[in-house]
């Protein structure tokens, strides 16, 4: 009995500090990331990154609003954003000025890519709030950011919400992603999905952020306690040259993490 008692209660602490405490601790993790050839310009260029932050029930305005001020408050050169914010559709609106209002805190500005529940909850609304805003919305699209020696580019590519036709979607909005972009450049690719690492090496891309996965929402030390669903589920890996960060997120699909912090992700590049 003493024993049941104690797991029970152990059980009963860490579903309490899931719920009311580590989901909220947002912490902000730093990485260096070589570049060959990299220009004097691009020296130490900062890019901050959020993902999945599921506007809704578990993550108000407000929280947004103190999200974006803390990524601001480290001064990166730009912000990127990887899908899965505009999971209200009551909140599309104001959540659109809201992230816009932030432009002027990035010098490099907002990058976004759509994930899947921008999808669920409605396209066509969510063009609608962007389409006056500063946010550089990319679908199957880029913008050359910086000219340097390797001049820098942001692409990004939509979600392909047709699962049994994601390799050939993938491919193809890769692709059109692609298109125009020098083949000498520093190419950093936006993708909800991780997947998307595959389609990114035969660009050669230095960098991919993707989120999508939550990390699980479950870990410890830092190793997710979840069935292998994805192939890439929580941090770095790496294919041929180009590397991948796959986001733990900022929200959550349920009201609790566990080993797994929302997390502000900031990249430095650096020549070797």
């Amino acid at each position: 009995r003493y024993v049941v008692a104690v797991m029970a209660a152990v059980a009963l602490g860490l579903s309490l500090y899931g719920s009311f405490v580590e989901r909220h601790e947002l912490h902000t993790v730093e990485y260096t990331v070589p570049v060959e050839g990299l220009g004097e310009r691009l020296e130490g260029y900062r890019i901050a990154q959020l993902s999945d932050v599921h506007l809704g029930s578990f993550y108000s305005l407000e929280d947004f609003r103190e999200l974006l001020e803390k990524t601001a408050e480290e001064r990166p050169d730009m912000l990127v954003v990887t899908g899965d914010v505009f999971d209200n559709a009551g909140m599309t609106m104001q959540a659109a000025r809201l992230l816009d209002s932030y432009s002027d805190r990035f010098p490099q500005g907002i990058y976004y890519c759509r994930g899947n529940h921008e999808y669920l909850r409605g396209i066509p609304l969510l063009e609608i709030a962007l389409q006056d805003k500063r946010i550089h919305n990319l679908v199957n699209s880029n913008v050359l950011v910086l000219e340097d020696s390797r001049p820098l580019y942001i692409a990004g590519v939509d979600y392909p919400m047709q699962r049994e036709q994601f390799d050939y979607l993938a491919e193809a909005y890769t692709k059109k992603a692609m298109e125009g972009v020098p083949d000498n450049a520093v190419k950093i690719l936006l993708a909800h999905h991780p997947d998307f690492l595959k389609n990114a090496v035969e660009y050669n891309a230095e960098l991919v952020l993707s989120g999508h996965t939550h990390g699980g929402q479950l870990g410890f030390e830092g190793m997710p306690l979840v069935p292998p669903v994805f192939e890439y589920l929580r941090g770095w890996y790496s294919q041929g040259a180009t590397r991948l960060y796959v986001h733990p997120g900022n929200g959550s699909w349920f009201p609790f993490r566990l080993g797994c912090q929302p997390e502000i992700a900031i990249f430095t590049l650096r020549g070797r």
